[in-house]
């Protein structure tokens, strides 16, 4: 019972401002943790829409299209392909110009070559891509949107170094900061024992991060709608994978904050 009432005792005495400096902390760690996944996450979904175009032969047998198919996700990461036939390009042309055209009146899907639209799951390797696929010569042309390669990789490099100083000077700086609140803290209000103040603290942060967290997510829900035509992953920030990762860290980086805050402060009372 003396256990517990020293834990109430000391919760009690470390009052509101501590709990305010710790949702405040928290709440600009997930703004920011949020804002990188959705960047990172943005950017695999624009992967998604830069296709290369291989255009083949009209004459060329489905039977050697289909060699080429097999050896490309064999030899490449592909997330599609797609064999888009003379037919198929025909009734796309419909859609694109308009059916009731005077073109279409003399035309026939025979005019077209046959084509595979190919999605690469990685960009890095696209000349690769583009080299192999010309080395089969009933391939006549490849094409692909160069400048929306040349801005994703732009955009790639820049959330790459935001995400590495992130990790190693924000993460660094998140653990020094509530290392030190806790521990002046505890200087403020003694408690000389240990164990008694490892179990504040992870109440403190713990507490802390579930209202910061709900906090970030009844506001992100409000502006979600804005947020998503810039940013489209961040429809699936909050889903159960991203909360899982998000809870476990918040779950270690406690204890680790707690254990070292007391032994600091129990140091410095000595």
């Amino acid at each position: 019972m003396s256990g517990a009432k020293e834990f109430w005792e000391g919760i009690k005495s470390k009052g509101i401002f501590l709990y305010l400096g710790f949702i405040i902390l928290y709440v600009v760690f997930f703004a920011i943790v949020i804002f990188i996944t959705a960047m990172n996450g943005s950017l695999n979904m624009w992967i998604e829409k830069i296709k290369i175009y291989a255009f083949i032969n009209s004459k060329t047998p489905d039977s050697q299209i289909l060699k080429l198919i097999d050896d490309l996700k064999n030899n490449f990461h592909i997330k599609e392909i797609n064999y888009i036939t003379q037919k198929d390009a025909w009734e796309k042309l419909k859609e694109i110009i308009g059916r009731e055209n005077d073109i279409f009146a003399w035309g026939s899907p025979d005019n077209l070559p046959k084509a595979l639209e190919i999605t690469p799951l990685i960009l890095d390797n696209i000349e690769n891509i583009l080299s192999f696929v010309m080395n089969y010569n009933f391939v006549e042309e490849v094409r692909y949107s160069e400048d929306m390669v040349n801005q994703w990789h732009k955009l790639n490099n820049l959330i790459n170094c935001i995400k590495k100083l992130f990790i190693y000077l924000g993460s660094f700086a998140f653990l020094i900061i509530s290392v030190e609140l806790l521990a002046h803290a505890h200087l403020a209000f003694p408690n000389f024992s240990v164990p008694s103040q490892i179990w504040e603290n992870i109440f403190v942060t713990f507490t802390s991060s579930v209202i910061a967290f709900l906090l970030i997510f009844l506001i992100s829900s409000s502006i979600k709608s804005y947020i998503i035509v810039y940013l489209p992953y961040f429809e699936f920030i909050f889903d159960l994978r991203h909360s899982l990762v998000w809870v476990l860290y918040f779950i270690l980086s406690s204890i680790i904050v707690s254990f070292t805050s007391a032994l600091i402060s129990f140091q410095r009372l000595r």
